[in-house]
């Protein structure tokens, strides 16, 4: 008896100083992301040094930002994205050059004089073209600058929702690698604890059905552990199917383990003038005010297309088998149908519910701006409380270790507060990368960081 004792008590003293030095173990292997991160920082160019000095604190935690850029300008996305820009500036292009084309007419006959008995061949050519009178033209030049403008910010829109989309991915994998982490831990936590019960089965120390309780326990955390493996698997072929380019972190951030420096530190600015930069540099809501200021300009276009255009030209033929040449100038121009007034009028109805959904936008664009903003400073809170605790757990686990290898308390006790702290030491890491998400989610947004436009 005594040797199956002192054999638990050396598995027990290991497994648990294994759980409490997870922290050490992750210095010792720094993650991908921070070494990426920094290299991306070195070579930041000299123009983003304030930003980089917002952004310092998200580096440890984020994967390098040449890596990042070379991702997206190479994912089908922008891809489509590139083409529907070079789409929208042809379709600029001809919006100034105009609908207007050249028309050439020609006819031939035969006169025929039944008196003389004779025929003679007579022709008529002509060449005529619509004209945009009334400043058309110069409306159609601003309608295609904002045509164009749109194309361009419509470009970068799907950069920056490509970052997102990114970023998105980054930090589910990350919470997956936190996940599977504690998943393993516990895992070995209650294989210890499932060989412990087996031996006390034995010497009739416990019951049978203390037993089966504690095999389906081990059954239940094998069974956690799967979902987590299978929840990892695919979170990675999640990332590297979009970006495979990119290389994915083996271990957590450094700047998780409960020793790293403190966390993430509060917001300086005030939530009104960041929520202003946010609705000024948001390229959803600009390309909404590009196209109500487009449709305004087409609807202006259409009240002056009322009247329509002329159509100039010149004509020359010949009479009588060429005894007789004519020239002249032709002129043309049709009388306006109520058709024209509806259409202008539709075109300023369009208008007008553009301009209102630019306003229900900024409400509700503001709106998920505070939300994340609140969010940020309440769960920072939230984050360093769990670490506290966190610590604690760690430290009692150490102690009972401590008490336990001296003949105090029992080995199930041991492995149950080890378990604990793997616990706790999970919800803070998870509840740390929320956070993290949230302020790379403001910055990114605020155009502080991985600002690829173009």
């Amino acid at each position: 008896m005594k040797r199956f004792v002192k054999f638990d008590v050396v598995v027990a003293s290991i497994a648990c100083t294994c759980v409490l030095s997870l922290g050490v173990a992750q210095a010792q292997q720094p993650a991908v992301s921070t070494t990426a991160a920094s290299s991306a920082a070195a070579s930041a160019p000299p123009g983003s040094a304030s930003a980089s000095t917002v952004t310092s604190q998200l580096l440890p935690y984020l994967p390098a930002e040449a890596s990042v850029k070379d991702a997206l300008l190479s994912s089908p996305l922008m891809q489509a994205a590139r083409s529907k820009k070079e789409a929208g500036t042809a379709r600029a292009k001809g919006i100034d050059s105009g609908a207007a084309e050249f028309t050439l007419r020609s006819t031939s006959q035969r006169r025929r004089d039944v008196a003389a008995g004779t025929q003679m061949h007579e022709s008529l050519v002509s060449i005529e073209r619509p004209v945009r009178f009334w400043g058309k033209r110069g409306m159609d030049a601003d309608l295609a600058t904002q045509t164009q403008a749109f194309a361009d910010i419509e470009y970068a829109d799907a950069m920056h929702e490509g970052a997102r989309e990114l970023m998105r991915f980054w930090f589910a994998y990350l919470r997956a690698l936190a996940d599977q982490k504690n998943a393993v831990t516990t895992f070995d936590l209650a294989a210890k604890m499932q060989r412990l019960t087996q031996v006390q089965l034995k010497h009739g120390e416990i019951s049978q059905l203390d037993a089966e309780l504690a095999n389906a326990e081990f059954e239940r955390i094998t069974a956690a552990r799967s979902v987590a493996d299978a929840q990892l698997a695919s979170s990675a072929s999640a990332f590297t199917r979009r970006y495979a380019g990119m290389v994915l972190p083996t271990h957590m951030p450094a700047a998780l383990r409960l020793d790293a420096s403190p966390n993430l530190s509060a917001l300086t600015e005030t939530m009104a003038a960041m929520r202003q930069e946010f609705l000024d540099k948001n390229h959803e809501l600009n390309m909404m005010r590009v196209d109500a200021q487009r449709l305004r300009l087409a609807a202006d276009r259409a009240s002056r297309d009322r009247l329509p255009d002329p159509t100039v030209g010149v004509f020359s033929g010949r009479e009588r088998a060429g005894a007789e040449t004519i020239s002249g100038v032709m002129f043309s121009m049709p009388f306006p149908g109520a058709s024209r007034f509806h259409h202008a009028s539709a075109l300023v109805a369009d208008a007008q519910a553009a301009s209102d959904k630019v306003l229900l936008a900024e409400q509700q664009l503001g709106a998920m701006f505070e939300s994340m903003f609140i969010q940020f400073q309440h769960k920072r809170t939230a984050a360093d409380n769990l670490k506290s605790a966190a610590q604690r757990q760690a430290l009692a686990a150490e102690k009972s270790v401590k008490a336990y290898t001296l003949g105090e308390g029992s080995l199930s006790d041991v492995l149950l507060i080890a378990r604990m702290a793997s616990d706790n030491l999970n919800a803070a890491e998870r509840m740390q990368l929320e956070v993290v998400e949230l302020l790379a989610l403001i910055r990114l947004d605020l155009h502080q960081m991985w600002d690829f436009d173009e």
